[in-house]
């Protein structure tokens, strides 16, 4: 792995001579990829010390640079720094700056003699590791029993546990990092997104707790298929799941910014989850007028060069349109077993005019929606992964079924409606519900009704979301009757719909069976599958 440090450090060195990168996102950057290839310490530092020269960076700052990912507290402490490039513009480090507004550090990172744990060991008096499931550039993933569930004779007690390694909990943010994680996946409560429990720390040592998967990481499976890809049958429940999980990020207004197969987790019943929203980013927003969170993880200046956008590596404001391109990526990767530019960034694949091969097996409708997502520009990209599911699956063929249809939408007989309606309300009451989850079913149902309004104006792909928003609201609280009353609305127009075409119907019924639980047994739907 040490032929890996040279190309590494010219990376860094030239990102922070052109000022791409300040000395606290170049620091992280490094650890990081140092981390997750195994790079010898003394290697990477000759190595930076010989890019110095040859990228015209004052040497100054790479020894600075070398104190920070040496753990050197002098270093970690010292006040913002000028790092001078090859042209003498002085570029002042923001990352300092910004840390010193947001007080003290101490108050944020775990001090600099932290532990490092080994099977065995007992966190917080609670969780007992029991083996080491994976190592990334922040942390270490264990396997652990907690032991408060086994006491309470919990059937599964086990967990994962992310523990910040030594080296990167040195970095003055990741202390906030790790939090941001936990607090941004807390409130993405949905099935393909990985379920995290808690954010606490034992002594020096920062950790969150989240539910223990079982089953591969996507990169083993891309891995294992390199040269072929996977059957498209077996791929298209894998590509919408992680399409769902992301359109669901993306409508809280949150961008993962670090998407790739090692961050996609598939289970053993084949349920996609996407995972680390270390980096994740918030999107701007003009009309948001709560408090604002002063941390921004792009001051980490993580991120992977083969998944990035260009726009990620200018250090422009996020867009959920960054994480369809890596997306995108992703999906080519499962469907071909190739990433569709060779593993090159964005910068360097447009440079080299490389052609987007087109992938056997899929429709052209379904090709041209993947080609969008792999589009260098911003713009041409899919918005988010709700505006890719509208156009790579049914959406589609629904949208074309309104249009075209001429059948009004037929009356439900008395009769029929009683035989269906099989609601009686969900087990548990409303009040009962975690407040944070009230809070999700209410702004479901807000967002749902302001769907249906935009449908009943004209716009059609809003019957869709409107869909959407109420079988995430039933997803949360079973049984529920506002959500049961918003599914049937939904279900009965896109039925009505397309009733005079036997094939869409047919269609029609099965992407609604798919798209909530209670519509799978829903009368008019079961009906019409």
């Amino acid at each position: 792995m040490t032929k890996l440090a040279a190309p590494l450090a010219s990376q860094i060195v030239g990102a922070l001579a052109s000022g791409r990168l300040d000395l606290a996102g170049a620091s992280a950057l490094l650890i990081r990829r140092a981390d997750e290839n195994e790079l010898p310490l003394d290697t990477l530092t000759q190595a930076l010390r010989e890019e110095a020269s040859s990228h015209g960076l004052d040497p100054s700052a790479v020894e600075e640079l070398i104190a920070v990912i040496s753990g050197d507290p002098a270093a970690r402490d010292a006040p913002a720094t000028a790092l001078r490039a090859p042209d003498g513009a002085t570029r002042v480090r923001p990352g300092a700056a910004s840390t010193a507004a947001r007080g003290p550090v101490d108050a944020r990172r775990a001090p600099e003699a932290q532990e490092e744990f080994d099977v065995g060991s007992l966190i917080k008096g609670r969780f007992k590791l029991e083996s080491l499931v994976g190592r990334g550039g922040m942390g270490m993933v264990f396997r652990a029993l907690d032991l408060r569930k086994v006491e309470a004779r919990d059937p599964k007690p086990e967990v994962a546990l992310k523990i910040l390694n030594q080296r990167f909990a040195q970095h003055p943010d990741a202390f906030v990092a790790l939090q941001r994680e936990a607090s941004k996946a807390q409130t993405l409560a949905h099935p393909n997104i990985v379920t995290v429990f808690d954010f606490d720390r034992d002594g020096a040592s920062v950790f969150i707790t989240m539910e223990l998967l079982l089953g591969k990481s996507l990169e083993e499976v891309v891995r294992a298929t390199r040269g072929r890809g996977i059957d498209r049958r077996a791929a298209l429940p894998v590509i919408r799941g992680m399409a769902e999980g992301l359109a669901y990020a993306h409508r809280k207004g949150i961008v993962h910014s670090d998407l790739k197969p090692a961050n996609v987790f598939l289970t053993q019943d084949r349920t996609p989850k996407i995972l680390d929203f270390g980096i994740a980013r918030a999107v701007p927003s003009a009309g948001d007028s709560g408090p604002k969170d002063e941390f921004d993880a792009g001051s980490l200046g993580a991120y992977t060069e083969g998944y990035a956008t260009e726009e990620m590596m200018d250090g422009r404001d996020p867009a959920p349109a960054d994480d369809m391109y890596a997306f995108g990526i992703i999906v080519y990767e499962l469907l071909t077993g190739n990433h569709p530019f060779a593993g090159k960034s964005a910068t360097d694949a447009r440079a080299s005019n490389m052609p987007l091969s087109p992938i056997r097996g899929l429709s052209r409708r379904e090709w041209q929606t993947l080609a969008r997502t792999l589009a260098f520009e911003r713009s041409k990209r899919p918005r988010d992964a709700g505006e890719f599911l509208r156009l790579f699956f049914g959406a589609t063929r629904l949208r074309n079924a309104l249009i075209a249809a001429v059948a009004v939408l037929a009356a439900v007989s008395a009769g029929l409606w009683y035989r269906n309606y099989q609601q009686t309300g969900p087990s548990v009451p409303f009040e009962e519900l975690p407040p944070a989850t009230q809070s999700q079913v209410k702004a479901d149902f807000a967002e749902g009704e302001k769907a249906w309004a935009f449908y009943q104006q004209g716009i059609s792909n809003a019957l869709t979301d409107s869909l959407s928003y109420y079988a995430e609201a039933y997803r949360l609280h079973k049984g529920n009757r506002e959500a049961v009353k918003g599914l049937r609305r939904a279900a009965n127009e896109m039925l009505g719909k397309v009733r005079g075409d036997p094939a869409a119907l047919h269609e029609t019924a099965r992407s609604l069976a798919e798209s909530s639980e209670y519509l799978k047994t829903y009368g008019p739907v079961v009906d019409a599958e």
